[in-house]
């Protein structure tokens, strides 16, 4: 089995990623709630689960508590439940325009700027990140390049 959690900043090609799995064979959940998380990756890894690849996508939208999200990954690892984490980013320069050409507003950024947003969620998720099992900067990075890395 293999369990791949991908996460990283917004803007970095997360959902991108995880279409790209899935056209590789992946299931698929992207933001499923955090205290979830435990019990999706046990019912992956149990000898009688038929899916031999999946991904989890995590961010912060939907103002997802990051907080719990360290315990249970702790709790994976006692209890053996093997997954790898993907994480995704790129410079703040390209994650701002990233935003405008997008029109969208940052998750974190409340009714400010975009940058502010930023800042609050490299904050947020930077364990995650030093966790990592892969890191890919997406910053300079076209579609068909992603693709080649997963």
């Amino acid at each position: 089995m293999r369990f791949v959690i991908v996460t990283g900043m917004s803007g970095a090609g997360k959902s991108t990623a995880l279409k790209m799995l899935e056209d590789m064979g992946y299931f698929c959940v992207d933001n499923l709630p955090i205290p979830l998380l435990t019990g999706f990756a046990e019912m992956l890894d149990a000898p009688e689960s038929e899916m031999k690849k999946a991904a989890l996508g995590l961010d912060v939208r939907g103002g997802q508590d990051f907080s719990g999200l360290e315990e249970n990954l702790k709790t994976l690892d006692e209890k053996g439940v093997r997954y790898e984490i993907l994480f995704l980013d790129a410079s703040d320069d390209v994650l701002v325009k990233r935003y405008k050409e997008t029109r969208r507003q940052h998750p974190l950024s409340g009714s400010g700027r975009v940058d502010t947003g930023i800042a609050r969620e490299r904050e947020k998720i930077a364990f995650l990140k030093m966790k990592a099992t892969y890191i890919l900067d997406t910053s300079k990075m076209l579609t068909r390049e992603l693709r080649i890395e997963l």
